[in-house]
């Protein structure tokens, strides 16, 4: 409820009530300014009023030195009604252009009629709150400019590719005007808007500049997408390299073990792979996280799968783990199965089993196109020509991999080609991946190929 010149109104005045902090401070009752205090009062003002959810007492203690009924006989007659007070803090009853804003996120042209600076022209002597202020400032300005990334991101995809670099430019000029902790955020924003652009090597640069400036749970992160990236960019002992620690626990060391065992399985370690993502599956179970279980089931599949080929041998626990993986995965959804069915199938072609192979990486190949999964696609294109040895299959794998700058898939594809077509010039740029990888194992693989 609103109270003005001592008198209470309707509920439907509260409504009425609005704080406007973007591009100019004011404070409106049906469109008409309302006196502002100064000093220390309006400090406070501002710091309730900006927050949705209201401010608890222990908050303003530690800012103001003085709970959430402080400062009230400091202020206009008009805050009387327009705070609720409670025992555990204090909230501002009307409306306001921030919680308008915050609630945007994402949606560029509205973001973009809102968008002005918070409070403009408000300093304070206190330096507790000036610093409360500006990292408010920061972090308003961030949600513009995310969602001018993922604008831009969407630009690009749909081929409106200089409008896209634009958004992306103007971007990352303004980060540098961040603070520290919030050019770290939009680093690692950056770093997944160029990885869905199938960007590798921008998001690596984008990662390992955001690595110092992040807490520990987010630079765990931020190494897990690093280990990704590398190992899309074919530097296997890098990838390794930035998950050789985890110091975490829980599903966080989980997905740093799937990523590791996967980089490993492309160099000389296929039985350390095998039990890093033993150890993350265990780690799922512990948790109940599906999508860490499947995931680390499929690195593991792989690994067996890869093991059995090399010794000639059936792929009897390469089966096993896809087959788990895919129990769970069909519980999760069709998105989840595709990498799941293409493994299953590849290791059933490897089996002799070739009726059940087909099947599966034909179900695998359309679930992948359907979820839009690039790297689901090309592993459904191998396990099509595992089972077919159709050439077209392995050459669309090729091409789609390269599209991707995905190295390990690349070189899997080209190993495959090349049974058909043994180009030189194909030999050559596989073996330049293989050496990447720093492994014997690829550079045998190739002159078994000729």
């Amino acid at each position: 409820m609103t109270l003005v010149s001592g008198r209470r109104h309707d509920i439907h005045c509260r409504t009425m009530l609005h704080a406007k902090f973007l591009g100019h401070l004011e404070f409106t009752l049906n469109d008409h300014p309302l006196p502002l205090p100064e000093g220390r009062p309006l400090e406070w003002l501002v710091f309730v009023a900006s927050s949705a959810t209201g401010r608890h007492h222990a908050e303003l203690e530690a800012l103001f030195g003085v709970d959430g009924r402080g400062f009230l006989p400091n202020l206009p007659v008009w805050c009387a009604d327009a705070l609720e007070f409670t025992d555990e803090g204090v909230r501002f009853t009307g409306s306001s252009d921030v919680g308008a804003y915050r609630s945007l996120e994402g949606d560029l042209k509205a973001l973009a009629r809102l968008r002005g600076e918070f409070a403009p022209g408000l300093t304070s002597s206190d330096a507790a709150f000036q610093t409360w202020l500006e990292v408010e400032r920061f972090a308003l300005r961030k949600v513009f400019l995310s969602a001018l990334l993922h604008n831009g991101a969407g630009l690009i995809e749909s081929g409106r590719i200089a409008e896209g670099e634009k958004n992306l430019s103007f971007v990352e000029r303004e980060r540098v005007s961040l603070p520290a902790g919030f050019a770290a955020e939009l680093n690692l924003e950056l770093a997944r808007v160029h990885w869905r652009l199938n960007r590798p090597d921008r998001a690596v640069t984008e990662l390992e500049d955001a690595m110092p400036n992040l807490n520990p749970e987010r630079r765990l992160e931020a190494q897990v997408n690093l280990s990704a990236a590398l190992l899309r960019l074919g530097r296997i002992g890098d990838a390794v390299t930035a998950l050789r620690t985890l110091a975490a626990s829980g599903a966080s060391r989980g997905w740093g073990l799937v990523h590791r065992a996967n980089a490993l399985r492309f160099g000389d370690d296929l039985e350390r792979a095998v039990r890093d993502a033993g150890e993350a599956f265990q780690i799922a179970s512990l948790e109940e996280d599906g999508y860490l279980a499947v995931a680390a089931l499929n690195v593991q599949g792989e690994a067996f799968l890869e093991m059995a080929q090399i010794a000639g041998t059936a792929p009897k626990d390469a089966v096993i783990a896809f087959g788990k993986a895919l129990g769970i995965s069909e519980v999760l959804g069709e998105d989840a199965s595709a990498m799941t069915l293409a493994g299953l199938a590849h290791a059933h072609a490897v089996w002799g089993n070739q009726q059940k192979a087909l099947k599966q990486a034909e179900r695998a190949f359309k679930r992948a196109r359907a979820a839009k999964d690039s790297s689901a696609t090309v592993r459904g294109l191998l396990a099509l020509y595992a089972v077919t040895r159709i050439g077209s299959f392995a050459r669309n794998a090729l091409n789609k991999a390269r599209a991707m700058q995905h190295k390990p898939l690349e070189l899997l594809a080209s190993l495959c080609v090349l049974e058909k077509d043994p180009s030189t010039e194909l030999r050559f740029s596989a073996r330049e991946i293989a050496l990447g990888f720093g492994s014997e194992r690829w550079l045998t693989r190739l002159e078994d190929s000729r």
